[in-house]
């Protein structure tokens, strides 16, 4: 699995290609699996586009569009209107030519994660089913749960990253791809020990930018198989609950001691006091300061 977004030159010149940059992106989001980028009035006419080594995936956000493209010299056409995706396997050269400006949010995501999706879930060969104006609320609802994040990124949002990722490959599996995969995975379970064995090293780790990896490590179990038994055993995403254990630990903080908010911050693993302060007023509907004073009334 490559994981690794710095080593595809044919990247950069893909996102140079068009005439304008993208209003958003995960850029800065550290993210290994997945890239995205928001583009707002994208205007393809005789766009060339150099292939990369991701698969290409965009959920067109606004304006319908009648779109002629060839992928690798294959002749690839058809309308698509707000609501649709369009999938291109990796490593695949195309041309585009659409007929107006569209709004759009462009998802490049590593084979690697599928391949390690497709091992999981027992899928020995597959290839991927490509098309415009493809029709799936599923791509639709992923795609506005990445919008969302890299429009105003949450706390962790790595965890988000490796999460989504793996929650998109499985969908593309089942659903486009030639496994012919009907039935949803099995139900993924972990023993006592293993939540244990999870849960101690996140509350070691807190003050730390956690991965999936990292955490699914504790347990010896693989991302895919552990996120989805996580959730099963807590009723809450690891990056849910990872949250849920910084608040818990920041109010501990706040009630016990005399650290100021930035220190806090720090040890609850925030990047900023300011971003500390922020979640801390989404999810307890008051300001840490505040809080503290509550408490010492």
């Amino acid at each position: 699995m490559s994981g690794n977004t710095a080593a595809d030159p044919m990247q950069a010149r893909w996102l140079g290609a068009f005439q304008q940059g993208p209003n958003c992106s995960s850029a800065n989001l550290g993210w290994r699996y997945l890239e995205a980028y928001r583009f707002d009035g994208v205007r393809c006419w005789d766009l060339d586009l150099p292939p990369v080594q991701r698969h290409f995936i965009s959920a067109h956000l606004l304006r319908p569009c009648d779109i002629q493209t060839r992928w690798s010299g294959r002749a690839v056409r058809g309308h698509s209107v707000p609501g649709n995706a369009m999938l291109m396997a990796a490593g695949q050269d195309s041309v585009w030519h659409c007929a107006t400006a569209i709004d759009e949010l462009q998802v490049f995501l590593d084979p690697g994660v599928v391949d390690e999706v497709a091992a999981e879930i027992g899928v020995p060969r597959f290839n991927l089913i490509e098309g415009v104006g493809i029709v799936d609320p599923v791509i639709r609802n992923i795609s506005l749960q990445i919008l969302a994040e890299i429009e105003s990124p949450g706390m962790g949002t790595r965890l988000f990253g490796d999460t989504i990722a793996r929650t998109l490959a499985l969908h593309l599996l089942r659903r486009h791809s030639t496994a012919g995969v009907t039935e949803a995975p099995r139900r993924i379970e972990m023993t006592a020990r293993q939540l244990r064995a999870a849960t101690d090293y996140i509350e070691s780790h807190l003050d730390e930018d956690l991965s999936l990896e990292t955490i699914a490590m504790a347990p010896a179990m693989s991302p895919f198989r552990f996120a989805r038994a996580f959730k099963k055993a807590t009723g809450q995403s690891p990056r849910q609950y990872v949250i849920h254990r910084r608040i818990e630990r920041a109010k501990a903080l706040l009630r016990t001691g005399d650290q100021d908010l930035a220190q806090i911050a720090q040890r609850t693993g925030f990047s900023t006091q300011s971003h500390f302060t922020d979640v801390f007023r989404r999810v307890c509907g008051t300001t840490p300061a505040r809080y503290r004073d509550t408490c010492r009334a």
